[in-house]
């Protein structure tokens, strides 16, 4: 005991290293600001620009399905997710290698092949870290590290960001864009090297190859356990709400989109989008903590609201032809990556207040296999009128969403954490 505690103690500040520089590499090449936001500028069609959001979320649903058990079943894992990053740092390279060439029908075909592939290895990191965190990291400190990966990151993204933009200001856009993602890969990189620097006990995954041939069920029961939740009237209350946050999740890729519209061809565009969004992650941290301690229906009430008032502004402006300020949308997307992260942690912890413990495996499974289905349609299916019309039409609809999934989560919720509804069969 002794010897794992040691271990433990040792692994956390290395870890805090590893996560600090990771978040910074996530936020300097982001799949969700980042990289559409150059899909525009490349000159991609909207339609492609917008269905990455689909194609990555396609390649994370298949980790799930195909891969959770084997990624359960490795016993060593540090070396596993160091090669994720280098990984995640080619495909980056890749992306800027196609762009290199200006053939426009290559760079769409490389994009949704680096994004599949983003999506895909993207997943299976979170599943390993997951395992590798509650193996080797106590709770308090798996708290310290999160917060710490958020502002650490955060602050390191930002003035890396705006260091970046001060040496490449006067080149061109391809010339800015791409030294940008070089950053992002060399963190990657030095991410990957931090991980192995961990100590990783082997015996980690030993329960895991013990029930993994119990854990075999075939579609057919896959499919009969997920259907079997909607008998449970907590599970419908709640899909309900999760159903409408989809789209509201779609809010930062999709603000990305309309302000790549706007600003792709402007020398502050896309530092503007990458310090607008660290700074979002930034602040995020400690305001939700201190509101989700009381209540989760007020997270989730004052959030969908941000997005929808932020998307109303944003929307007023473009009709009126006066949003051509690159602050404008920095804002927006500073104010709708803070309500999204907010959302997303609150939802978290609602789903595990209301789900009756045996059924929250099951439960969280369908729930997952739902709304990334519906996230990889309303996506695909929002990035065609992008593509037939406008962004802004998205948007609205985003807006719309926002706007009932509000409604829904105020009459849905408790007020308060400590009187969160018992569940009911």
């Amino acid at each position: 005991m002794d010897a794992t505690a040691e271990k433990a103690k040792r692994n956390v500040p290395v870890l805090a290293g590893q996560s600090i520089v990771s978040q910074v590499a996530w936020t300097l090449g982001s799949p969700s600001v980042v990289l559409p936001f150059l899909a525009v500028s490349f000159e991609l069609p909207m339609f492609v620009a917008g269905a990455l959001v689909s194609v990555r979320m396609i390649g994370s649903m298949i980790s799930d399905f195909f891969l959770a058990q084997s990624v359960a079943a490795k016993s060593q894992k540090k070396r596993a997710i160091a090669l994720t990053e280098a990984i995640i740092g080619s495909c980056l390279v890749l992306a800027m290698v196609a762009a290199a060439t200006g053939v426009v029908p290559l760079i769409a075909v490389v994009f949704v092949a680096v994004f599949f592939v983003i999506g895909l290895v993207d997943e299976v990191q979170n599943l390993m870290f997951t395992d590798l965190l509650g193996d080797h990291v106590h709770s308090r400190s798996r708290m310290v590290l999160h917060y710490l990966q958020l502002g650490g990151g955060g602050l390191c993204a930002i003035g890396l960001a705006m260091l970046v933009h001060q040496i490449t200001k006067e080149n061109p856009p391809f010339s800015r864009h791409s030294t940008m993602i070089g950053v992002s890969v060399a963190f990657f990189m030095l991410s990957g090297l931090l991980m192995l620097a961990m100590t990783e006990n082997a015996r980690s995954a030993e329960p895991a190859n013990k029930t993994g041939p119990k854990a075999k069920l075939s579609f057919k029961a896959n499919a009969r356990g997920i259907l079997g939740m909607f008998e449970y009237s907590w599970f419908r209350r709640y899909m309900v709400m999760r159903m409408l946050l989809v789209a509201v999740s779609l809010s930062v890729p999709f603000f990305a989109l309309i302000a790549a519209e706007a600003h792709h061809s402007s020398a502050r565009g896309l530092t503007a989008m990458i310090v607008s969004s660290a700074s979002g992650y930034l602040v995020s941290g400690p305001l939700w903590q201190v509101v989700n301690m009381k209540s989760h229906r007020a997270v989730m009430v004052v959030g969908t609201l941000m997005v929808a008032a932020t998307g109303g502004v944003l929307l007023a402006f473009h009709y009126m032809g006066i949003d051509h300020d690159v602050h404008l949308h920095a804002i927006a997307l500073f104010v709708v990556t803070v309500a999204v992260t907010g959302i997303s942690s609150a939802r978290k912890l609602y789903f595990l207040d209301v789900a009756p413990k045996e059924q929250r495996v099951q439960g969280s499974a369908a729930i997952k296999s739902f709304t990334r289905l519906l996230a990889v349609l309303l996506s695909a299916a929002l990035a065609a009128v992008a593509h037939m019309h406008e962004v802004a039409l998205a948007v609205a609809f985003i807006v719309a969403a926002s706007l009932m999934a509000c409604v829904t989560c105020y009459l849905t919720m408790s007020p308060d954490r400590e009187d969160s509804p018992r569940p009911q069969n």
